[in-house]
C-alpha cells in the first residue's frame, strides 16, 4: 500500500477525515459570562456586586470559576489596579 492509497482510503470508505471540534469542557454559565464581561470591562468586584445585587464574595467566586474554566489563573493587572 502506498502513501497515496492511505490518503484516499478514508474517502473510499466514506470516512470523515476531520471531525467537528468537541464542545467546550466547561462552558461558562450565563452569570459567569455576565460577571466576566463586567470585570474585564473595567468594573471592580464591588461595583459588579452592587449593580447585580450580589455579595462581593459571590462575585469573586463566580469570577474565579470563570477564569479557571478558561484556563486563566489570575486577573491581569491594569494601570488603575496599582
Amino acid at each position: 500500500m502506498t502513501i497515496t492509497d492511505l490518503e484516499t482510503l478514508p474517502e473510499v470508505l466514506g470516512w470523515q477525515l476531520l471531525s467537528p471540534p468537541p464542545p467546550p469542557r466547561n462552558p461558562l454559565s450565563p452569570r459567569e459570562r455576565q460577571i466576566l464581561d463586567l470585570v474585564t470591562g473595567g468594573r471592580t468586584h464591588k461595583e459588579v456586586a452592587f449593580d447585580l445585587g450580589l455579595s462581593d464574595a459571590t462575585v469573586r467566586v463566580l469570577y474565579s470559576r470563570a477564569m479557571k474554566k478558561l484556563g486563566r489563573a489570575k486577573r491581569l493587572r491594569t494601570p488603575s489596579d496599582r
